[in-house]
């Protein structure tokens, strides 16, 4: 199998995992879309370059970091565009869900509310916390490859991980309403 077929093969198995951190870096779909595009041509060019003791994962977010860093500073005497989309919905490649036709209703509707509030509490991560909990928690990536992608010592990544996590902890904990008594026995 030649390179090019590999590489293909590479780019389709982790497709899913590139636009959604594109959506993490870039916080709009279309420039995500754009910045895909673009890292998906950068690996191909550079596809000689892949280091087998590397995962591969890891080493296409890496060049697409660079490439998000580079439009960024390419962009840096432009004005900031603002996006007024409130950026709620299922997130691309994911599922709200698993097994929904297991779950009644009402618990569909709870599941679904609570993973909407753990993605907007993400959401409101300071941007190098938020990276690093995607990266980690959503991603699977390791702290070594994480390193690797944000060109980080390891500590640091561990770090920002933790005090992500204990933010996220803290938010959702401030927000945490139970259901009072006579409400969850369904009368």
């Amino acid at each position: 199998m030649d390179d090019v077929v590999r590489y293909q093969e590479l780019a389709l198995k982790y497709l899913d995992s590139l636009y959604s951190y594109g959506r993490l870096l870039t916080r709009d779909d279309s420039e995500a879309e754009d910045l895909l595009q673009e890292t998906l041509l950068r690996g191909f060019r550079h596809r000689a370059t892949l280091d087998p003791a590397l995962n591969p994962k890891a080493w296409l977010f890496k060049i697409m970091r660079n490439a998000h860093i580079d439009r960024c500073r390419g962009r840096s005497a432009r004005p900031a565009e603002v996006s007024l989309g409130n950026g709620e919905g299922p997130e691309p490649g994911g599922s709200e869900d698993p097994q929904p036709h297991l779950l009644d209703p009402e618990e569909i509707l709870l599941r679904r509310l609570a993973i909407a509030e753990v993605r907007s509490a993400i959401r409101r991560l300071p941007p190098v916390l938020r990276e690093a909990v995607e990266l980690r928690d959503i991603e699977g990536l390791s702290y070594r490859e994480i390193a690797t992608v944000i060109g980080r010592p390891i500590g640091t990544v561990m770090s920002r991980l933790a005090r992500g996590r204990n933010l996220l902890r803290e938010a959702l904990q401030s927000h945490h309403h139970p259901i009072p008594p006579e409400r969850s026995r369904g009368v």
